[in-house]
C-alpha cells in the first residue's frame, strides 16, 4: 500500500522529526514533532497522502496540523485548511481504484440501497455537484478504457463548467462518476426556514417507523424543553398507519416517542434546536445512539453543537460509547457509510471531550480490530 512518497525520516525540513507511528481502529497516523505552524504546513504540502484513512500529524506549539487523502487540516476539530497538491503524471498507471493520474484512492460517490441500484448504476450530475467530489476524494472511470480520472486531475473545479471535466485524458472517452451502491448519510435538510419559519426534514435511506421514514415538516425555531415536558408526546406522522402501529399505545408508546423525537430533533437543521435536545433529551440508550453518531459525523454541524454532542456521550456507560464508536468507525456489521474526513473530525471532537480518566480506554477502543 502506497501511505506517501516519503519515508518516515528522509528529506524534513529543519525542526520536524519523526516521532512514531500509532493504529487506531482502521487509521493509520505517522506523527512528526515541529517548531511552528509554518514549518509543519511546508513539510504536509510535500507529503503525499495517497490512501484513506491515512494521517500524518505535525505536532507544534502553535497547535497539531494533518493531511489526509484530501485536505490539509487542524488536528484539533479536523477543520481543512486547503486542499493537498497532487502531482500529475504525463503517462497513465491503469488501476480499479486508482487515479491513473496520480495514483491517489478514488473514494466511490455512495448510492443508497434500494430497488432501483442494482447491478450497474451510472450517475450523472450538475457541474456545480461534479466540483463536491473534490472535496470527497471522488472521481470518475471511462466507459472507453477504464481508466480511473479522480476530480483534481479531471480539472472539475478549474473548469468553470466546460465538459472537459469529463473527457477521458486518456483516450478522449465519456466520463461517469465512480459510483459504489450502500448506506448513505441523511440528505441534508435546508439551512434555513422557508417563508412560513418552516424547514422540511427529507426522508432518511435507511430511514425506520421511528424516524426518517418520510419528509418531516418542522418548526425552524422549537422549545425542545418544553416539548418533551408535555404528559403525552404526539406521533411523529399521526397519519401513517405503519408508524403508529409500530409505536403502539400506552408507556411503551411514549418510551419510543421520546426516542423518535430525539432522532429527529439531533438531525434538524437549526443548531439551536440541536443543542437544546442535547440538554435537554440526550441520547441514552441504544434506540438513539446512531442518531448521535449522525451528528457527530455531520458535514455541516456547527462545532458548537458537535463538542455539546461529545459531552453528551461522555456521560453514557462504556458500552454505550463503544457502540457509538462502532457506528463512527463502521466496525464489524454496522456499515454507517460517514466520509473518512467526517470521522476524523468526530473522533477530534471525542479525543478533546474526553475525561481524564477514560482516555486509555478510549484509545483502546479505537485501537480494536473488527474482529474483536
Amino acid at each position: 500500500m502506497s501511505l506517501s512518497e516519503r519515508k518516515e525520516s528522509d528529506g524534513l525540513p529543519a525542526g520536524v522529526r519523526f516521532k512514531q507511528i500509532e493504529r487506531t481502529g482502521q487509521a493509520t497516523y505517522h506523527v512528526y514533532g515541529g517548531p511552528s505552524r509554518r514549518v509543519a504546513l511546508e513539510f504536509l504540502r510535500g507529503t503525499h497522502v495517497k490512501d484513506e484513512l491515512v494521517y500524518y500529524i505535525v505536532e507544534t506549539p502553535e497547535g497539531n496540523f494533518g493531511r489526509d487523502l484530501i485536505y490539509l487540516f487542524h488536528e484539533a476539530d479536523g477543520k481543512p485548511i486547503e486542499l493537498g497538491e497532487r502531482p500529475r503524471s504525463q503517462s497513465p498507471s491503469p488501476s480499479g481504484t486508482r487515479c491513473a493520474w496520480c495514483g491517489f484512492f478514488v473514494v466511490p460517490h455512495k448510492l443508497p440501497i434500494n430497488d432501483q441500484n442494482v447491478g450497474s448504476v451510472t450517475l450523472y450530475m450538475t457541474y456545480d455537484e461534479l466540483a463536491v467530489l473534490v472535496k470527497t476524494g471522488g472521481g470518475l472511470h471511462c466507459g472507453a478504457c477504464s481508466m480511473l480520472q479522480c476530480a483534481v486531475c479531471s480539472g472539475i473545479a478549474q473548469t468553470g463548467g466546460t465538459a472537459l471535466a469529463t473527457v477521458c485524458r486518456a483516450c478522449g472517452g465519456e466520463m461517469a462518476v465512480q459510483t459504489v451502491v450502500g448506506p448513505v448519510a441523511r440528505a441534508a435538510a435546508p439551512g434555513g426556514p422557508d417563508a412560513e419559519q418552516m424547514v422540511t426534514l427529507p426522508a432518511d435511506p435507511m430511514g425506520d417507523e421511528l424516524w426518517g421514514m418520510a419528509p418531516l415538516r418542522l418548526p425552524w425555531s422549537i422549545d425542545v424543553a418544553r416539548f418533551f415536558g408535555q404528559s403525552t408526546l404526539p406521533y411523529v406522522w399521526p397519519e401513517d398507519g405503519r408508524h403508529t402501529e409500530y409505536i403502539g399505545t400506552g408507556e411503551r408508546a411514549q418510551m419510543f416517542l421520546r426516542a423518535s423525537w430525539t432522532k429527529v430533533f439531533l438531525h434538524h437543521p437549526n443548531p439551536e434546536v440541536m443543542l437544546g435536545c442535547l440538554r435537554s433529551a440526550p441520547p441514552d440508550g441504544m434506540l438513539t445512539l446512531t442518531s448521535l453518531a449522525d451528528l457527530l459525523a455531520s458535514p455541516t454541524a456547527e462545532p458548537r453543537v458537535k463538542e455539546e454532542a461529545s459531552r453528551a456521550l461522555w456521560r453514557l456507560s462504556d458500552g454505550l460509547v463503544g457502540y457509538t464508536l462502532n457506528v463512527l468507525l463502521s466496525r464489524g456489521v454496522i456499515m454507517s457509510g460517514y466520509d473518512t474526513h467526517s470521522v476524523h473530525q468526530a473522533l477530534g471532537h471525542l479525543r478533546k471531550a474526553c475525561p481524564q480518566n477514560r482516555r486509555a480506554w478510549f484509545e483502546e477502543q479505537l485501537a480494536r480490530s473488527e474482529d474483536d
